[in-house]
């Protein structure tokens, strides 16, 4: 379990400095006015208590890291993309303004994953693990699990800023493509995947009962992904979200322990405890691919042990 302080760092890490640091009323801090913001824009997200909170649109805006921190223990779900501005109907009863064109800026793209129920997640927890590194690109920044499934955060290093272009969103429909693209991808290696949810609507928010992993040096390179995304796009026909299938890129992908994500990460001579690349994330990370590469105990034992060793 990780504790409360990695939960809110992985919270703060989704958001990206979207949101101002302290309440703008009613601030708790002695120091909350003489705090000097970022120049970065500040928006709004939503919050909500519980899955039918979240189904009912029952829930609660937030503008500071001050507020988030306040509640994040009592909510279940969140809306990790920052919105311009949100409010709430008349009576106060629900949120309104959590709508795509409304979002200010693209953090992350999560993607769903749900079995019959929890003992099906459970039993099949290891081949979601081996399944979420995109292409052999793009790992994880976090992976929650929810009461039938995993929800697999892949956290940008950069935002994506929303800009209105003679009427349309043109940087919201390439995260679309590229959201689209990577669900496809990761349906054809694991079932399960909703590829037909909301590409940033409202997610289950990190919290120390469902963080599975979490590794902050895990960014996804919006620039990389954009590269692969056309490169899908070019060699694969893009399927309709009901029909639930996609040709690989590669005939074989082979095993993880010959990809060079996994090669540069056993290179990595910095690994150290409590900073720089958290060494039991990294730990973490090579033990499960040489676990789904079907490499010998005792061999990852030694290639963990060489790694600590460091």
């Amino acid at each position: 379990m990780y504790d409360l302080k990695t939960v809110q760092t992985a919270q703060k890490l989704v958001l990206h400095d979207s949101l101002h640091t302290y309440k703008v009323k009613n601030s708790r801090s002695n120091i909350a006015g003489q705090v000097m913001e970022t120049p970065t824009k500040k928006g709004a997200i939503a919050l909500f208590s519980s899955k039918d909170s979240m189904q009912k649109a029952h829930g609660v805006v937030v503008t500071s890291f001050e507020a988030l921190d306040a509640i994040a223990d009592r909510m279940t779900h969140w809306t990790p993309n920052t919105f311009n501005w949100l409010g709430y109907t008349q009576n106060r009863s629900s949120v309104r303004g959590h709508r795509e064109n409304n979002l200010a800026q693209i953090n992350s793209l999560v993607v769903d994953i749900d079995f019959a129920d929890a003992q099906e997640r459970d039993a099949r927890e290891q081949e979601v693990l081996g399944a979420v590194t995109v292409a052999d690109l793009f790992i994880p920044t976090m992976i929650l699990r929810t009461t039938k499934g995993f929800h697999i955060y892949y956290v940008f290093d950069q935002p994506m800023f929303l800009r209105k272009t003679r009427g349309h969103f043109p940087v919201l429909k390439a995260a679309q493509k590229m959201s689209s693209f990577v669900r496809q991808w990761i349906q054809k290696r694991v079932a399960g995947v909703d590829v037909g949810c909301n590409n940033f609507g409202i997610f289950r928010i990190p919290r120390q009962d469902n963080l599975v992993f979490f590794d902050a040096h895990m960014l996804v390179q919006v620039s990389a992904l954009m590269k692969w995304s056309r490169y899908y796009a070019a060699q694969v026909p893009v399927t309709k979200p009901d029909k639930r299938q996609v040709i690989s890129l590669a005939p074989d992908e082979g095993r993880q322990v010959d990809q060079a994500w996994f090669k540069a990460l056993l290179k990595v001579t910095t690994v150290k405890s409590g900073h720089g690349l958290a060494r039991h994330n990294t730990v973490m990370t090579l033990a499960l691919a040489m676990y789904q590469s079907k490499i010998s105990q005792q061999r990852a034992r030694d290639v963990l042990l060489s790694l600590i060793h460091l």
